[in-house]
C-alpha cells in the first residue's frame, strides 16, 4: 500500500520564547524538522510539508525529500491540510504529523498505517495516557467505549479535561477521506470554534457519517507529544541522550 505524509510545521511556536523557529531548534545534532523529516522519510518517499514564512530560509535542506505547501495565515491544523489540498494524494494512505513531534519513530508511523489498514478504519488517530494531560485534547468515548470524539483542551468542559486519554495530534486517514471529509471539518470548525478550524473535528464527523474511526495508545507518551517549551526541549534532549525509546503500543476502536 502506497502511503504519504503531510507535516504541519508552520506553527509560529510562541511558547518556545525564542527569536528562532520552534522546529529548528535541536535536539542532540538535528533540529526539531529534520528529525521528524527523516523518520517520515523512512516510511515513505511521498512527503509533504506545510511551512510558513517564518521557516521559508530554511527549506532549501528539506527540498530533496519534501513537496512543500506554503499556509500564510496560520488558522489551525484543518486549514493547514487544507492549503496543501493541490499536493495530497487521495487515491493512497494519508498521515498528518507535525514538526514538533520529533521523537516520533518510523515504526510508530508504520504501525499506524498498518492498523488503519487491517482494521479497514477510516481514520485511525495516535493517542496517549498521561496523568498531568495538561492542553491536549482528549479522546471521548460513548457509553459503550466506542471512540466518539476529539474534544480540544480549548473548548473541554471541566469533566471531559479529567480524562487522561489525549489525543498527539498524529492522525492516518484512509484513501478518499481527507478530500471527502475536509471542507465539512473546516465548516464545522469554523462554526464551532471561531477563527481557529482544528483538523480533530473530522472524527465526529466521520463517526456520524457511519464510517469507522479507531484510536491507537502509545504506552509511551515521550515519543509522540509535541515540543513546546524549553522544558520539553530539554526533556527531550535527555530522551534522546539516554536512549529511552519504547515502541510499545496498544490499540482500540
Amino acid at each position: 500500500m502506497q502511503r504519504q505524509i503531510v507535516i504541519l510545521a508552520a506553527g509560529k511556536g510562541s511558547r518556545m520564547k525564542s527569536n528562532l523557529p520552534k522546529v529548528m531548534h535541536k535536539i542532540g545534532d538535528k533540529t526539531m524538522l529534520q528529525m521528524v523529516v527523516d523518520n517520515a522519510y523512512a516510511v515513505t518517499k511521498d512527503i509533504v510539508l506545510v511551512y510558513s514564512d517564518h521557516i521559508a530560509k530554511y527549506l532549501s535542506f528539506f527540498e530533496n525529500k519534501c513537496k512543500f505547501a506554503l499556509q500564510d495565515e496560520q488558522l489551525g491544523t484543518a486549514h493547514a491540510v487544507w492549503v496543501a489540498s493541490a499536493l495530497i494524494n487521495n487515491n493512497i494512505q494519508n498521515a498528518v504529523i507535525y514538526g514538533d513531534n520529533p521523537l516520533i519513530t518510523p515504526e510508530i508511523i508504520t504501525e499506524l498505517f498498518n492498523y488503519l489498514e487491517t482494521s479497514r478504519s477510516a481514520i485511525v488517530t495516535l493517542a496517549f495516557e498521561h496523568e498531568e494531560p495538561n492542553a491536549y485534547g482528549r479522546i471521548i468515548l460513548d457509553k459503550e467505549g466506542n471512540f466518539k470524539k476529539i474534544v480540544e483542551f480549548k473548548v473541554a468542559t471541566e469533566p471531559e479535561k479529567k480524562i487522561k486519554l489525549c489525543n498527539s495530534g498524529i492522525m492516518a486517514f484512509a484513501p478518499g477521506i481527507l478530500q471527502k471529509y475536509l471542507p465539512a471539518c473546516i465548516n464545522r470548525s469554523r462554526a464551532v470554534n471561531n477563527s481557529e478550524l482544528y483538523l480533530t473535528e473530522i472524527i465526529e464527523i466521520c463517526s456520524s457519517a457511519g464510517e469507522k474511526v479507531s484510536y491507537y495508545t502509545s504506552k509511551n507518551h515521550h515519543l509522540v507529544i509535541g515540543i513546546n517549551t524549553q522544558e520539553e526541549l530539554q526533556a527531550a534532549n535527555e530522551i534522546i541522550k539516554n536512549n529511552k525509546f519504547s515502541q510499545e503500543s496498544t490499540i482500540a476502536e
